[in-house]
């Protein structure tokens, strides 16, 4: 099974993955549970805060890069998966799964890209609600969008990080909300749960909001490659 229904998840409503169907009941059990404290947290004075903080480093990531580890939790099972993400607030971004996953998520502002090397094989499809419905639109939606999409709430902060709860204004959501961590005003991690019932954390490594060049934002398909698109369909 695909865990893509993970992070920018891509596998992506759009696609979707061969994904686990969760009764409503599991839904609200795992929205029950909220964040587990790290032990070490525990003895830290935590402070409610509003959120804009949050919003000021939402304005500072215009660009954003990083190295990933992804971790899906369903049933009691879980899974993790590394990756890469680079990202622009103008819709573009690149998102490589390294092992078992092994496919290539992509975007030109205008269309999405799935590339599976091991297949041979890159379904292409328009963006259209992607970017709202799952969580890449943090690192590729202006703010003013994100306002209208999630409602901010639970915002703390610590004497390491700054946390805040976004949840979702449209009850049909395939996200029901997210929980994002702060350092040094850059984007250390996102949990959030789907409305498959998965839990999905991803903790970045080696963050930066430094300018990303623009041969990085292309995909390269090698000669041979089966093409599916799904653009005249859409239209």
């Amino acid at each position: 099974m695909r865990y893509f229904v993970s992070f920018f998840l891509i596998s992506f409503i759009l696609f979707l993955i061969q994904s686990l169907n969760a009764s409503p009941d599991s839904v609200e059990t795992v929205q029950d549970t909220r964040d587990a404290i790290d032990p070490s947290l525990e003895n830290q004075v935590r402070f409610i805060e509003g959120p804009n903080y949050l919003f000021d480093s939402i304005k500072t990531h215009k660009f954003f890069s990083a190295n990933f580890e992804q971790t899906t939790i369903q049933d009691k099972k879980s899974r993790l998966i590394k990756g890469k993400i680079i990202a622009h607030r103008s819709g573009k971004f690149k998102i490589s799964y390294y092992e078992p996953l092994n496919e290539i998520l992509f975007s030109d502002g205008e269309d999405f890209y799935r590339y599976e090397p091991e297949l041979e094989q890159v379904n292409i499809q328009p963006l259209d609600e992607l970017l709202s419905e799952t969580p890449i639109g943090l690192f590729t939606l202006n703010l003013e969008e994100i306002k209208e999409l999630f409602v901010v709430n639970d915002c703390e902060k610590n004497l390491n990080s700054y946390t805040c709860r976004l949840t979702s204004k449209k009850e049909e959501s395939f996200i029901k909300w997210i929980n994002i961590s702060i350092k040094n005003s850059v984007f250390y991690s996102l949990r959030y749960l789907d409305s498959f019932g998965q839990i999905v954390s991803l903790k970045f490594k080696e963050a930066s909001l430094s300018e990303i060049p623009t041969e990085e934002f292309k995909l390269i398909i090698p000669e041979g490659t089966d093409i599916v698109s799904f653009r005249d369909n859409a239209q």
